[in-house]
């Protein structure tokens, strides 16, 4: 059994963060990476009627940039109701994987 020591640590300081917010950015930068690679992914494998990725043969240059347009434009469309839909849904989505 692995002894729990982080009630016990006292934050690092490392220039003006601390340890504990270097770990936050590292973790939100880790999501961030493997949210975008799925978005490649599925733009790489993108098949229907009227479009084929592999037909097309997209590289994953190709991909990489169009998952980058796809990420600005919904950036650019954000507004109040799409973030209170997107909040409650990932908050909903978190407990319901909480022990």
């Amino acid at each position: 059994m692995r002894p729990d020591h982080d009630n016990d640590l006292t934050p690092v300081a490392y220039g003006s963060m601390v340890l504990e917010q270097i770990q936050e950015g590292v973790s939100a930068e880790a999501r961030s990476s493997y949210a975008a690679g799925l978005l490649v992914e599925a733009i790489r494998n993108y098949d229907s009627k009227s479009f084929s990725s592999a037909h097309q043969k997209l590289t994953l240059t190709e991909a990489q940039m169009i998952a980058a347009n796809l990420i600005a434009n919904a950036s650019a469309h954000l507004d109040d109701k799409t973030m209170e839909e997107q909040v409650a849904r990932v908050r909903k989505a978190i407990r319901e994987v909480r022990p």
